[in-house]
């Protein structure tokens, strides 16, 4: 069983879920029962050590995590970000989608349905549960919290709206039918419509109120979250005591605090970090559930990178490998797609373009820029510094020149929907279900990541995949391979949101779901 928490991306990802447009409609609606999806939770990352000693009761885990409290954790029209992690003991959705594999486990609710004309899901949802304050989770719980997801903008333009059936079950209804519908309104944590009522959404925003195995009990402003465990959950009950939740964003910090005993498990997505903490000897639990990207101007027609040949001989000419030997720390591996393998959307048969400046010359050569050009790569001041030094290096090695031009966040999120010059550098989550990724980015009338260009093959091809009920591996991979082939965006490495921790910790399953910070953490215990 689980908590959860919210499945968005580096800068979010369950947001990016929340962007879908409506289209054309369906035939006539005929509902369809799906097969239930397991319970069992199993992560996808690797630990370091392993064990075998009898679960113990008791304990406070204190969790040092490397990001700040954003806009809150227990509201969903409240989380932006990955600040979900921060309320995921205490909240959970109706159903979690797994990172690799894209299966759907139960939470709040018990299995879903979709019609057949994929316009309608249907949510039964589980019996006798409670939500922290005592109030009974219910129907109409869930239609409060996307009564009030829609009003603030935070729901997919697709959904129509939450309809209570009756008290265990709710309809979604969308405009158009895809195979993305259930995905994009799963995943949403269901606070207490009484204790939002009560306290107001800006309060609830950062004291959760949910039905998760954790019960939250304070909060210190940008300091601290803590909870305890909630002995009327409706699952298995937690193993823990408490968890306290620590806001540390400076990395010497973060690794000296957990080198004082301040911490038995901390979260970093920088590899440095990791390395130093494994090297003072922690364990550490590894994943790829991040990238770093080439994102190119191809849609304005004066852009050298108008022409395939130009983004493809961009590609050729950074030495991947080199920037993550030089900076991974063992933490990193060279990309080629966005999917790792095992997540919808990866092509097992591609040829990647690996290092080949005698290729990327010949490319020039050919799109009749042999004799070299200028550009400008963009990227978020904090993002891949030194990375973009090493890409301005082997970029001058082929005639390319390039000025580097760091922004900070506000401009950064702008230039995403309003375009860019030159190359844009974008660290990113990556979307489990690659359709939704394709929706995000490259569905009708979209602006996210603007400056891509966006063929009617291009667009043809995503209608096909996402309108496919059910979605068909075929039609899915079909978009990869163009995106690949036409080099829309060019994938640098995939990085982890990756955790160290003390040898007295146990049973740590992060990795498992789409969204970093998201565990089972009834199922974590520590040993004297």
């Amino acid at each position: 069983m689980k908590v959860r928490h919210w499945s968005i991306a580096a800068v979010a990802l369950f947001l990016v879920v929340m962007l879908l447009l409506p289209a054309c409609a369906g035939p006539a609606t005929t509902v369809t029962q799906t097969a239930t999806a397991t319970k069992t939770a199993t992560s996808t990352a690797t630990a370091t050590v392993t064990t075998t000693a009898e679960q113990q009761f008791g304990g406070t885990l204190r969790i040092i995590w490397s990001t700040g409290p954003g806009p809150g954790w227990g509201w969903g029209p409240a989380i932006f970000g990955g600040e979900g992690a921060y309320g995921d003991m205490a909240m959970e959705p109706l159903m979690e989608g797994k990172f690799i594999g894209g299966e759907f486990v139960p939470r709040l609710a018990t299995d879903y349905a979709v019609s057949a004309d994929g316009k309608t899901v249907t949510f039964n949802l589980r019996h006798n549960v409670k939500f922290h304050d005592g109030t009974d989770f219910n129907a109409d719980a869930v239609k409060y919290t996307w009564d009030a997801m829609i009003a603030g903008g935070r729901a997919s333009a697709n959904l129509l709206g939450c309809e209570v059936v009756d008290a265990d079950t709710v309809n979604f209804n969308f405009a158009e039918g895809m195979n993305i519908n259930m995905g994009s309104v799963a995943g949403a944590p269901i606070a207490s419509p009484t204790f939002v009522e009560t306290n107001g959404a800006d309060y609830a925003a950062f004291h959760a109120c949910g039905t998760g195995p954790f019960k939250q009990i304070a909060y210190e402003e940008g300091v601290k979250v803590t909870a305890e465990r909630f002995n009327d959950y409706w699952g298995q009950k937690a193993y823990l005591d408490v968890i306290e939740g620590t806001f540390v964003v400076d990395p010497v910090t973060q690794v000296m605090a957990m080198q004082a005993g301040q911490g038995d498990l901390t979260h970093s997505r920088d590899a440095k970090t990791m390395y130093d903490l494994k090297q003072a000897g922690f364990n550490v639990l590894q994943d790829y559930m991040g990238m770093e990207a080439m994102n190119f101007n191809s849609r304005d027609p004066a852009s050298p990178f108008y022409d395939v040949r130009v983004r493809q001989a961009f590609e050729y000419a950074i030495n991947k490998q080199a920037i993550i030997d030089a900076l991974g720390y063992g933490y990193w591996e060279p990309a080629y797609q966005f999917p790792v393998r095992g997540m919808t959307g990866f092509l097992e048969d591609i040829v990647p373009r690996t290092y080949d400046p005698v290729k990327a010359a010949e490319l020039l050569e050919a799109a009749g820029k042999g004799d070299g050009f200028s550009t400008t790569i963009v990227h978020g001041v904090w993002d891949f510094n030194d990375g973009v030094l090493s890409m301005q290096s082997d970029l001058a090695a082929v005639g390319i020149t390039s000025e580097l031009v760091g922004v900070q966040f506000g401009q950064w999120a702008a230039m995403r929907q309003e375009g860019w010059d030159g190359v844009f550098v974008a660290g990113s989550g990556m979307i489990a279900d690659f359709n939704q990724l394709l929706w995000t980015y490259f569905r009708p009338g979209n602006t996210e990541m603007y400056s891509i260009i966006r063929t009617q093959e291009l667009t043809d091809l995503v209608l096909e995949a996402v309108r496919a009920i059910p979605a068909d591996p075929v039609k899915t991979n079909a978009v990869a391979q163009y995106i690949y082939d036409q080099c829309l965006w060019a994938p640098i490495e995939h990085h982890g949101d990756n955790y160290a921790y003390v040898d007295s910790v146990h049973g740590i399953n992060f990795s498992t779901y789409g969204q970093w910070g998201a565990f089972d953490a009834e199922l974590v215990w520590m040993s004297d």
